[in-house]
């Protein structure tokens, strides 16, 4: 009998505890109606909507944040890719036997610079589809490393049109080097 009493007031005090933390949150959704005041230390909210929109908030209101200020970059073509071999055919002889064509993204240093885009040989990684890796040089032939939900795996590289090749249960999606995909 002891035990059951035991067992009820656990319960019990176990509910009350959690029915306290959830119930202290409060109002978090606070609605200033037109003509109460708001928009700050002044109260000056003249917003003619019953939300109280930033957008409605007249000309006088000031961003959170500076104005976005464009770099005035001047306008180019995309540079052409760095291909040193063909990614989609690996083992036709653009690399030295043991290596594997793999794709790569050179992210620019300054605002005005554009990214590169390109293949290189390099020795073939031993990781299959779906395995984790730590970057280039992992995975196997045909494959990249890439970040994923589930951590960064080892995915088959894909055409983005045409015939993706992708396993059974895959699709082919965009990655970060333009003109591939890998498959998901």
């Amino acid at each position: 009998m002891r035990r059951l009493f035991l067992i009820l007031g656990f319960a019990l005090g176990l509910n009350a505890a959690v029915f306290t933390a959830v119930s202290g949150c409060g109002n978090t959704v606070i609605e200033i109606k037109p003509g109460e005041g708001g928009g700050g230390a002044g109260g000056n909210n003249t917003s003619s909507s019953s939300t109280g929109a930033a957008g409605d908030a007249g000309i006088d209101a000031k961003d959170a944040l500076p104005d976005y200020s464009d770099p005035g970059c001047p306008d180019a073509s995309p540079p052409e890719p760095q291909e040193e071999c063909d990614a989609f055919n690996q083992g036709n002889g653009d690399c030295p036997p043991g290596d594997g064509c793999y794709i790569f993204v050179q992210y620019p240093d300054e605002p005005c610079e554009q990214e590169l885009y390109g293949t290189y040989c390099s020795p073939a990684g031993s990781q299959g589809q779906g395995d984790a890796c730590g970057g280039a040089g992992q995975c196997a032939a045909g494959l990249v490393c890439v970040i994923t939900g589930f951590g960064t795996q080892c995915v088959q590289l894909c055409p983005l049109s045409g015939e993706s090749g992708c396993p059974d249960g895959l699709t082919c999606e965009a990655i970060d080097v333009e003109g591939y995909g890998g498959c998901f």
